[in-house]
This record gives C-alpha cells, structure tokens and sequence, in this order.
C-alpha cells in the first residue's frame, strides 16, 4: 500500500465541513467567498484575514473574533471588537452558530453552513448564485441538454424555471425563438388551439419550429390537452384543430412543474403516460430558503440593471438573509424593487436601506398578522390578499383581478356562503364593456385560474353556480405594501 492510499484511509475527506460564506462585502466580488473553519486552531477574523480581504472595511478591528468548530456547528467569540459581534443581528460576546445562522463582524455579514468541502459555483450570464445547489444546477442543465428529448423543470413558484428554460434553448444553441405558454392562463380549448393552431392559422408549436416551446404549468394542462402533447413527443408531428393532415416540427419541449410529476400523477393532474414521457429528463431547483447564500448574490445580480447600481445596506441584506422567501426569487425581486422606489437623497441612490416599508413587506404585513397566519386574508378592496406560505401578494395593475377579487370579497362580507355568478364577475371585472357570454366566462376563468395560481388556490370555491371566496377566508381593511 502506498503512503498515499494509506494517507487516505486514515484521513477520509469528510463528506461535509463547516464554512463560512461571505454573503455581504464592501467589495461584490467577495461574495460566494468561503472560509472552511476545522481542527483545533480555529479562524480569527479581522483586517488581517487575507481570505475576507478586511483591510477595506473600516468597522472590522484588526483582531474582531474567533470561529471555532465545536460539536454540531461553530462557536465564535468576540475578541474586544470596537464595533461589536453579531449573530442573526443580535450582539454577542460569544455564541454557537448553527446552519444558516448569520454571523456579522464589521460590515461583513458571513453565513454558516455545513457544505461539501469542494464545489464551484461559475460567474454565469443569466443565472446568479455562489451556492452548491446553483452549482448542481448548472451542472444538471448541461447534462439534459445534451439531446433533444423534452425535459421537465420541478420548482416552487418564482424559483426560475422560465430562467432555466432559457439556459436549455442557449445550451442546446437552437436557432429558432423561445416560445413560453402559461397552461394556467388558458382554458382548455384556447390552449390546445394556440398549442396546435387551426386550419386558418398556426400554433406556438409551428412557431417554435428550430426553437424551444417552454411550457409553464404543465400541470395545470387538461388531459386531453397532455394526450395531444404526448402524441406531438413521440411523433414530432402536430395536428391543426380542423385540418386533416399533419406537419413535422422540429420544437424542443421544455416543461415547468411547481411539484414532482409522481405527486401529480397520484392527485390525477398528470397522466401517467405524460409523466413518464417528461420525467425521463427531469431537473429540481432548490428554492431560495435552501440556497440562502444565494439571496445576496442574486439581489447583486439584479441591482446592476437598477439606475444608479445602487448596493444593499448591511441591516437591508441581513433582513433578506433572515426571510424565508416563500415567493422565491420573484418576490426577492419584488423586494428590491420596492427598496429601490423608497431611495432619497444622494445617498439613497448609492445604498438601499430597510426602510420600514420593506420592512413590512418582509414580515409579512402589519404586526398583527402573526396571530392570523394560517388564514387567507382578502383586502376588501380586492387590491391586495395574504395567503399562508405566501405572505402579502399586492395585484398592483391588474385592475380586472382586483375587481374580480372585490366582488368575491363583498359577497363573502354578505354572507359566508354567498356566491357570485359568472355573469356578476364579468360585469364587476370589466364594467361597461359588452361581453358575450362564452367570452365572460372564458375571461372570469381566466382570471380565477390568475388569482389562485398568485396563492389563492385553496381560497376560491368553484360551485355550480359560480364561486366564492372559502370558509378559511377573512375580509380586512389591513394596509396592502405598494
């Protein structure tokens, strides 16, 4: 036996260590930077920490703390800081670290995790983050593109599929155009025409042609919309609604689900055939609160196309740490976004502070919404509504949803069990305008199938007579973030 076989056995690699990752820097370029803590020494953190590159930071001392590896996480103690040691924004002398605790020394805010010792997240031009999942998802995206069969993105809403579905049509170097179609959007029979086209005109299927067809919620497909979808993936030929023949089309099929195909396929949303057909390529993206390294660095990424390129105050990126993100990357962006109307003053076009406003938002609303968190709250005005796992989804421009929302909301302040008819939906949503009764319930569709696809898919009851908002339901007056 060699030395160095002997070496191994008596030092096995460890399958995880304990590190600390910069997640906030004065300088951008360190995030995603990690420094393993392990063995006996310790790490000291300061000025003279080369790995950090503290010389830059003024409130960092030159001797500022000391991370240890202790038991099941890490511990740190303050070395007389001038300015003080934090976890989760909270001062310390000494405290122990578990995962994704976050650690702040000057202006730098690390966090701790327990990670593979060996991974490299590359600088990529469309997708943004420093973690070992963004890593593996990369990774899992060159590998499915290798070939053309059609391949299945699972993810939480907001965590990116239309992003990732972008990343395959460039991987694969597809000449034609990336198509995206939204199975929710659509009833049954406008999605399997704007899929197939007429005889009179083509569909997304024809137009995608040397492309990608990127279709987003699946799921939410009728069966017999996913039987004509499976025929097109096993003979690339499609059918126009009236016409007798068939065309060939070179269309590479990508597809967005927001749960495993298996899950679907239990609860019937999914034929088994369709699934299995799907599931041969199948990529899972982590959501945001598993990958809370890339929180910053994705905020970073999207600041640079804001005016000004404005950077997160510390206090700001600590509370974007600490946010479970059940909206995902979507409402991160509605964050920033917020945070970037809120700027004043010179100053304020450098920095995006926690304003209190964002602070709100963040919480998830008003101080009193802990103790209702496990009911839909619905603004009165239909402007706004809170879902459990969701937090406070403002309608913002889409004024049609919110009269839809307020004519539920009035019949559910009526009477518990009231229920509004299509033909009162449609003179609440577009008012003034004359509309045919196939088309008003095709539009009342529409936009039932927006708002529970937003958060409130438990929350709408379908009856025969039209709908109404559930039993779970509340109707408040609380202040909606704008």
């Amino acid at each position: 036996m060699s030395s160095t076989e002997q070496a191994s056995r008596e030092e096995p690699t460890p399958a995880r260590v304990w590190t600390l990752t910069v997640v906030h820097h004065v300088d951008p370029a360190m995030l995603g930077r990690r420094v393993v803590v392990g063995g006996a020494e310790g790490v000291v953190l300061g000025r003279d920490l080369a790995a950090l590159s503290g010389e830059r930071d003024r409130r960092l001392s030159r001797v500022h703390a000391e991370v240890r590896a202790r038991g099941d996480g890490l511990f740190v103690t303050d070395e007389g800081s001038r300015n003080g040691t934090f976890v989760d924004g909270e001062r310390v002398r000494s405290a122990t670290l578990g995962e994704d605790a976050v650690l702040g020394v000057g202006q730098m805010l690390l966090l701790c995790q327990h990670r593979p010792p060996l991974f490299c997240t590359p600088d990529h031009p469309r997708i943004a983050g420093v973690s070992a999942a963004c890593a593996e998802l990369l990774a899992d995206l060159e590998r499915v593109a290798g070939d053309r069969d059609p391949v299945v993105l699972v993810g939480e809403t907001g965590t990116g599929k239309g992003l990732c579905a972008e990343e395959l049509h460039v991987l694969r170097k597809r000449l034609g155009p990336l198509v995206t179609v939204h199975c929710a959007a659509l009833t049954d029979e406008r999605l399997h025409a704007q899929l197939f086209g007429t005889a009179d005109a083509p569909g997304v299927l024809e137009g995608a042609e040397g492309g990608t067809l990127f279709l987003d919620g699946v799921d939410d497909a009728s069966h017999a919309v996913q039987a004509a979808l499976l025929q097109f993936l096993e003979d690339r030929e499609v059918r126009r609604l009236g016409s007798a023949g068939a065309r060939r089309v070179d269309a590479a099929v990508v597809a967005g689900s927001s749960r495993p195909l298996a899950t679907l396929v239990v609860e019937r949303r999914l034929r088994p055939d369709f699934a299995a057909r799907l599931g041969r390529r199948a990529v899972e993206i982590a959501p945001l609160r598993a990958r809370r390294e890339d929180v910053t660095a994705i905020a970073a990424r999207r600041l640079r196309t804001f005016d000004g390129a404005p950077h997160l105050h510390p206090a700001l990126a600590l509370a974007l740490l600490l946010h479970d993100w059940p909206g995902n990357v979507r409402e991160l962006h509605a964050v920033l976004e917020l945070a970037a109307s809120l700027r004043e003053g010179n100053d304020g076009a450098r920095e995006l502070r926690l304003h209190p406003r964002v602070a709100a938002q963040l919480d998830g609303g008003p101080a009193s919404a802990g103790s209702r968190r496990d009911v839909f709250v619905v603004a009165r005005s239909g402007a706004w509504f809170r879902a459990p796992g969701v937090g406070l989804v403002s309608l913002g421009a889409r004024r049609q949803l919110e009269r839809v929302l307020e004519a539920l909301a009035e019949a559910r302040e009526h009477s518990p069990s009231e229920v509004r008819s299509v033909s009162a939906l449609v003179a609440a949503g577009w008012p003034g305008e004359r509309v045919l009764p196939r088309a008003g319930a095709s539009r009342v569709y529409v936009s039932i199938t927006s708002l529970r696809r937003l958060g409130l898919r438990d929350a709408i009851v379908r009856t025969p007579e039209g709908y109404r908002l559930g039993d779970d339901v509340r109707v408040g007056d609380d202040p909606a973030p704008t």
